[in-house]
């Protein structure tokens, strides 16, 4: 339903008054990095200290992980399927929220699954070692 010209006709208003339009404007910076520090922070509340102060470093680093594979890695024809938004961010904290206290109870122990998450969510969909080599940098 684009405007009309360039081979798109325009649409009917009798047909247009049957809907309803939403625009939802992608959150800020900000805002993203409140809601995945709230969820992890929730999720470690029961851990030990150490881990407690490794949640705003780890969504920070996601953040800008995220950001930086957005910008790198666009959408082109041969790569049709480089396409990253909030939902591998979820996929990235689903898998966090899944740890439990007695396995994950270090700060270090927390970076290799926050690591091996990242990994898979991000570093798998990619086709080439120069694209992975721009992620791991």
């Amino acid at each position: 339903m684009t405007p009309a010209g360039g081979g798109n006709n325009a649409v009917d208003p009798r047909l247009m008054s049957l809907y309803s339009t939403f625009n939802i404007t992608f959150p800020s910076k900000e805002a993203i990095e409140k809601i995945y520090t709230s969820i992890l922070q929730r999720h470690v509340a029961e851990f030990p200290e150490e881990v407690q102060t490794s949640v705003p470093k780890i969504t920070s680093a996601t953040l800008s992980l995220y950001f930086q594979i957005c910008e790198k890695l666009p959408r082109t024809p041969v790569k049709f399927h480089y396409i990253f938004n909030l939902r591998d961010l979820s996929r990235v904290y689903e898998g966090l929220t899944l740890m439990t206290i007695d396995k994950f109870s270090t700060k270090d122990s927390l970076i290799r699954l926050w690591r091996n998450e990242c990994m898979r969510v991000f570093s798998d969909r990619l086709v080439n070692e120069t694209d992975k080599q721009l992620v791991n940098d």
